[in-house]
């Protein structure tokens, strides 16, 4: 799961960050309409939150600083706005019993805010995710939630979503019943949809280019990760949205983004789409934490060991090399040591990381490091103890106690 833009800037120096919870149980349900205006650049949403456990005092939701007419009822005895970082916070205080909120606001995206060309309202397509707080996030960024959504457009525009879509005459109706941070979705009037074995691809792109070498890799990348991992859990038919952006893509378990693919290389291909698939087993780890690294580096590391097996071990060795080259002599925190609370940036989760990988597979031999790697894909192993208690219990001892100190350097 990629998270980018200002969400992952403001949180990483943020107290919130040690926050503690359980990461994947809903703590509220969503159910809500969002008005869209593509002319005008505008959204209009109204909400009803179900709080799905024992309601607090109070509750504090952060939305663009771009929303106005903000208004709550329900349950709540009273709200204040106040600001919390580049956000506006709506704090909302709630009577002893409550089991609903309701909150209503328009407005455009904080596109001055954005750091990417992911969120966009327009006539072309309608895209939405966390990075432009178009929906009231919890400010613990723990608030984990359900969600059904109607979305308006005007037009029976197709929907790709990070849940289950059904059309409807003027937009689609997205129902999430997966524990989720946000609600993710990709919408446009001319996306051009073909169902391949085991997923569908929906292109905003004038052009085939590329389409070959993806349609190769996916079918690779099911074949090879359903092989090691998908004995119980397979993968579910996936839905892979092209852009024409050059930079930015994403992942939300079965709903996936890629960039313009259309100069993408075969082996760059096969290892991001593997990764990306990868994320049905790798997802867990509370990418708000230092354990973010298992997220990421597990599922970044499947995807060159997908390399590696389909096009050789030089591409692999290649690759890691980049990789190394990429860290060291960087001022980097270690990717795990005992203690550490805050998220490490990214160099650390999808290079430092895998290098990690990489270097204990040497060490234990690849068929011991290949049964550690199912154990972690196949067990939900969200916490580096537990991960490393697996590892004792594989290996021994010393291998554990090799492991940890190649998650402390920082000499890379």
């Amino acid at each position: 799961m990629r998270f980018a833009g200002i969400i992952l800037l403001w949180i990483a120096g943020s107290a919130l960050a040690t926050a503690s919870a359980q990461f994947d149980t809903p703590v509220y349900h969503y159910e809500g309409q969002l008005t869209v205006d593509t002319e005008a650049g505008e959204v209009g949403a109204e909400w009803r939150i179900g709080l799905l456990g024992e309601a607090p005092d109070s509750v504090t939701f952060l939305l663009a600083p771009t929303f106005g007419n903000i208004a709550v009822g329900g349950d709540s005895t009273g709200f204040q706005l106040a600001q919390q970082g580049p956000f506006q916070a709506v704090v909302i205080a709630l009577a002893g019993d409550a089991r609903e909120i309701t909150l209503s606001y328009d407005g455009g995206l904080p596109m001055d805010m954005l750091t990417n060309d992911i969120n966009a309202v327009s006539p072309e397509r309608v895209e939405l995710t966390i990075d432009s707080f178009w929906l009231p996030v919890e400010a613990s960024f723990r608030g984990f939630l359900t969600a059904d959504l109607r979305v308006d457009v005007g037009a029976p525009w197709p929907a790709v979503a990070n849940g289950q879509v059904t059309q409807l005459p003027t937009g689609a109706r997205i129902v999430n019943r997966e524990p989720s941070l946000d609600i993710a979705f990709t919408m446009a009037p001319d996306f051009r949809i073909r169902a391949e074995e085991g997923y569908t691809l929906y292109d905003l792109r004038e052009t085939d280019a590329g389409l070959t070498e993806l349609n190769a890799a996916a079918a690779f990348c099911f074949d090879y990760l359903n092989g090691l991992y998908g004995a119980e859990d397979p993968l579910p038919q996936a839905h892979l949205v092209i852009h024409e952006r050059a930079g930015s893509a994403y992942n939300r378990r079965s709903y996936i983004t890629l960039t313009d693919i259309s100069e993408t290389e075969a082996g760059p291909m096969t290892q991001f789409v593997c990764h990306e698939l990868s994320h049905h087993w790798s997802f867990g780890a509370d990418f708000m934490t230092v354990e973010n690294w298992l997220n990421e580096s597990f599922a970044e590391y499947a995807g060159n060991m997908a390399l590696r097996e389909r096009f050789g071990e030089d591409a692999f060795l290649a690759r890691m090399q980049r990789y190394l080259g990429q860290v060291q002599g960087r001022d980097l925190p270690p990717v795990w040591v005992e203690g550490a609370t805050e998220r490490g940036p990214d160099l650390v989760s999808y290079r430092a990381g895998p290098v990690a990988l990489w270097h204990l597979e040497t060490y234990l031999g690849r068929p011991a490091f290949a049964a550690f790697m199912t154990r972690y894909m196949v067990e939900g192993i969200d916490t580096t103890p537990d991960l490393l208690d697996t590892l004792e219990t594989l290996e021994g001892r010393e291998a554990r106690d090799w492991f940890a100190a190649e998650l402390a350097r920082t000499d890379r």
